[in-house]
């Protein structure tokens, strides 16, 4: 499971009007900035953490008709559904109910190109280590805050159980040049299919296409081969991708390398440069 801070929840009622305050533990106190209520017209609680993107915890299902969609269920199912009112990124719980019966945490980012984004992925300093297990692959890792990867059973549900979906990946590399690629119809297969990566539609953007050619690829990690070459490459590159006869992009390799054991995306490769930040994003297509 992807690691987030323990938090307990307290209903505070402030001029008739219920809040649900995610409170922190004592041990992350000394942590966290101070807990801060917003009376807007929902009910949630907000809590800014030390990247200072805040954590809300929103009942959907207690939100005005202006802000909601067709969704009866308590908890916000997508980004769409739990920035609807706050309009603002940050932490959210949502809660695919033909994924699991339990919530979890996501960052949503409601502010490029028009928002509603899960954040899937995220790399930017090196302070985690990209070079996992299978099981850790499927049930995600790393702190939301920081460099994380989502989990691919979260990644198979959002693409596959929430309508068309489309990929947003964000770069900026080491001599500060942004880009970007974005992908129309994004999709992987579950664990028996070994997690392969269905389709990723129509390219656009500045970073060039470097995605198109690992469609029908399966996903290897460093303890299951699933590639169609030999030796492992998810060994030999100290990373975890779908892999083929082609490298042509791999972003879970090692951080800061300039040669080709880094996070590698061909179409945006420049010698003597390496990616220094990459945000992986899915949300639900757009016209």
């Amino acid at each position: 499971m992807v690691g987030y801070k323990v938090l307990l929840t307290l209903a505070i009622a402030i001029n008739g009007i219920c809040f649900i305050a995610a409170m922190p533990s004592a041990q992350d106190i000394g942590n966290l900035m101070t807990l801060q209520l917003f009376e807007i017209p929902s009910t949630l609680a907000n809590e800014t953490d030390p990247n200072g993107l805040p954590l809300f915890d929103i009942r959907y299902d207690a939100m005005p008709s202006h802000c909601k969609t067709n969704s009866s269920s308590p908890v916000p199912k997508n980004c769409a559904e739990a920035t609807a009112c706050t309009r603002r990124s940050g932490y959210y719980f949502i809660k695919m109910n033909a994924f699991s019966s339990n919530s979890f945490l996501v960052e949503c980012d409601a502010h490029t190109e028009g928002g509603d984004w899960t954040v899937i992925q995220r790399r930017f300093d090196g302070s985690e280590s990209f070079f996992r297990t299978w099981d850790q692959y499927r049930q995600g890792f790393g702190e939301i805050e920081g460099e994380y990867f989502i989990g691919l059973d979260k990644i198979y549900a959002l693409t596959n159980l929430d309508g068309r979906q489309e990929l947003m990946i964000q770069f900026e590399r080491s001599d500060l040049l942004t880009s970007y690629a974005k992908y129309s119809s994004f999709a992987i297969g579950n664990e028996t299919e070994r997690f392969v990566l269905k389709r990723v539609g129509r390219y656009t953007g500045t970073a060039g296409d470097s995605l198109l050619a690992h469609v029908g690829a399966r996903f290897s990690t460093m303890d299951r081969d699933n590639g169609s070459t030999n030796p492992n490459m998810a060994i030999t590159f100290s990373s975890a991708w779908w892999y083929n006869n082609n490298r042509i992009s791999d972003l879970n390799g090692l951080y800061g390398k300039i040669d080709n054991r880094g996070l590698l995306w061909t179409g945006y490769y420049v010698n003597g440069r390496y990616i220094k930040t990459v945000k992986m994003m899915v949300r639900r297509y757009r016209v």
